[in-house]
């Protein structure tokens, strides 16, 4: 069972009740556990040109390039048909097309019909509930 120490703010706790700093040795002479082996015991070969292979994936793209890279992607995980569910009548093929409501809308009338439909309930009720 644990016992816990408890201790007004500001005053530390004895030499005793602290916590010794955590201290990591290595060990001369040992070997590293070794990962898992390449299925049926045959090595990897990753070929002579694997660093340019890796230069090449992670070259800076452009927009163009990077949205070719995975319409291509895309259609070997799908084996070669589009989905369906990626296109929406708001989108001509990787350009937005966008709506004629959107929140900048909703906003711009909200800012523009509440001071008008204030004014107009000021107006209609002029006289009757209050001036």
């Amino acid at each position: 069972m644990a016992t816990t120490v408890t201790r007004p703010i500001g005053v530390s706790l004895p030499a005793a009740c602290r916590r010794q700093a955590l201290v990591v040795r290595a060990a001369a002479n040992k070997k590293a556990p070794a990962g898992k082996a390449a299925p049926s015991g045959k090595s990897l070969d990753y070929g002579a040109d694997w660093y340019t292979k890796t230069r090449e994936l992670s070259r800076p793209r452009t927009v163009r390039e990077e949205i070719e890279y995975r319409k291509e992607a895309n259609r070997a995980a799908n084996n070669g048909k589009e989905r369906k569910d990626l296109y929406t009548d708001n989108w001509d093929g990787s350009e937005y097309k966008g709506s004629p409501f959107n929140i900048l809308t909703l906003v711009g009338a909200l800012f523009i019909l509440t001071p008008v439909l204030g004014l107009w309930f000021a107006y209609a009720t002029y006289g009757e509930l209050w001036g």
